[in-house]
């Protein structure tokens, strides 16, 4: 990946912080307090402690949105699949309850509205680990990190600087929101939407942040915990308001185990009652087993010859963990001896949770624990992934009265929006637009376990700013 132009205006800024009076004590902990006033923080924690965005050529983006749209729409293939196909639903690893949802055809419009990719970026490449399309969270961090470290003053070449940009996905958001609530047959011009998760929700800042956004955009808004929904056989509501449009951030499985088939939401999802967004045919999307199915043989007539290219540079080796034999760099293998023979080579994951929870990475495991989980994996439906080995970053932060360097992990996680191919059709693609960057001090980097986050700024090599570091 190019990074002549990047690599020169991270040096310009970090310059610029290293100036005597660019970073103090009261500056940063402002800096955090207005994380904490805006919602950027998981629960009270603030999000962003290092001090520099994360800069990437517009190249190299442009590259990862091709590869990223490709995947997405592999993965889409998959869902569908796994919707008619007995076979491929269990392989994938859907419930019973979660067919039964996903096989309710919501009417028209896009498959899924909103995934996000987590993506490991290592030395001359890229790889693809996961895809969140249930509840994906982080779609306000960008606009976030805009009003509260790009506004330091050691960050000025940044803002409106000749040959940079910054991404908007909540914009992208509310705009598949509308296109797919117009293609399912929605009427109103300015539909009410329920933003609906449950209230104690560690999210629940970005979820505020995000009602704010489509209030401002003319929308009645409002956060509704899934127990105050009510549906009567014709219309959706909370507080006797009627919603038009649900912004789904509940999880499919979640809903099911606490509230049941019959939930209010399910219910007028069912009837057609409201336009729900990401619809419950999505969870196999959200199954970390449907990367076995990309990396697969067996399944590899399902894609186009481009998704095939895609997955083959892209997607790591992942299979199902079960007893029996598998292919595996061109040979047939057990694939229970392989992960025991190859420990350092593979992660575990369990197939449908988040946060980072359970997963265990071979190299840094115990060998007896190792051997424990991989006896267990089949009966938990874990699943086994060749290592991608990620690069780490140099960002500042601000520790103990002073600037310093630290070296952390970090995920670059595209969100990929459906959106119409022509105003005029109800032909929908994926497209990328903006990322989360998140960054931890390990390997397993989520917000959930801890980590943090930073922005995104997009450097047109040939236009980027040039100018000496300067004192602030």
């Amino acid at each position: 990946m190019s990074q002549d132009a990047t690599r020169s205006l991270a040096k310009q800024l970090d310059a610029r912080l290293a100036a005597p009076g660019a970073m103090d004590a009261a500056r940063f902990e402002a800096f955090l307090e207005a994380q904490r006033r805006l919602g950027l923080v998981h629960g009270a924690r603030p999000l962003c402690r290092h001090l520099r965005p994360y800069l990437i050529a517009e190249q190299d983006l442009a590259a990862i949105a091709r590869a990223a749209e490709e995947i997405a729409s592999a993965l889409e293939r998959v869902a569908q699949r796994a919707i008619r196909d007995d076979s491929l639903a269990e392989q994938v690893g859907l419930s019973a309850d979660e067919r039964a949802l996903a096989a309710i055809r919501p009417g028209a419009g896009p498959f899924h509205t909103v995934g996000r990719l987590d993506m490991l970026v290592a030395d001359g490449g890229f790889s693809f680990i996961e895809y969140n399309a249930d509840s994906p969270a982080g779609i306000t961090d960008q606009l976030l990190i805009e009003q509260t470290l790009m506004a330091l003053p050691h960050l000025a070449p940044l803002r409106g600087g000749q040959g940079l940009r910054t991404p908007a996905p909540h914009r992208a958001l509310l705009g598949a929101l509308r296109e797919g609530y117009a293609a399912w047959g929605g009427r109103e011009a300015r539909p009410t939407i329920a933003i609906v998760d449950w209230a104690a929700v560690d999210t629940s800042a970005e979820l505020k942040v995000l009602a704010d956004l489509f209030s401002a955009e003319g929308h009645r808004t409002w956060i509704v915990d899934p127990d105050e929904l009510a549906y009567d056989g014709r219309r959706l509501s909370a507080g006797g308001e009627r919603i038009d449009l649900v912004c789904r951030r509940v999880i499919t499985q979640e809903l099911v185990e606490r509230r049941g088939l019959d939930h209010p939401l399910i219910l007028a999802y069912r009837d057609r009652a409201a336009y729900v967004a990401n619809s419950f045919q999505t969870k196999a999307l959200n199954k970390k087993a449907a990367f076995a199915a990309l990396s697969d043989p067996e399944f590899s007539g399902l894609f186009s010859p481009a998704q095939r290219a895609a997955i083959a540079e892209h997607v790591p080796w992942t299979r199902v963990v079960s007893a029996g034999r598998t292919a595996w760099r061109g040979r047939e293998v057990d694939l229970v001896e392989l992960l025991l023979r190859e420990q350092e080579r593979f992660v575990l994951k369990p197939n449908d949770d988040y946060g980072g929870k359970g997963v265990l990475l071979g190299w840094k495991t115990p060998p007896d624990v190792w051997r424990e989980a991989v006896r267990c994996a089949a009966d938990q439906r874990s699943i086994a992934q060749e290592r991608s080995r990620s690069r780490t970053a140099r960002l500042p932060t601000f520790r103990d009265g002073n600037v310093e360097e630290e070296e952390v992990y970090f995920d670059l996680c595209p969100f990929v929006f459906t959106r119409r191919v022509e105003a005029s059709i109800d032909t929908f693609v994926p497209r990328m637009d903006g990322a989360m960057v998140r960054l931890s001090a390990s390997e397993v980097s989520n917000v959930s376990a801890g980590g943090g986050v930073t922005g995104l700024v997009i450097v047109d090599g040939a236009r980027a700013p040039r100018e000496r570091a300067r004192h602030v």
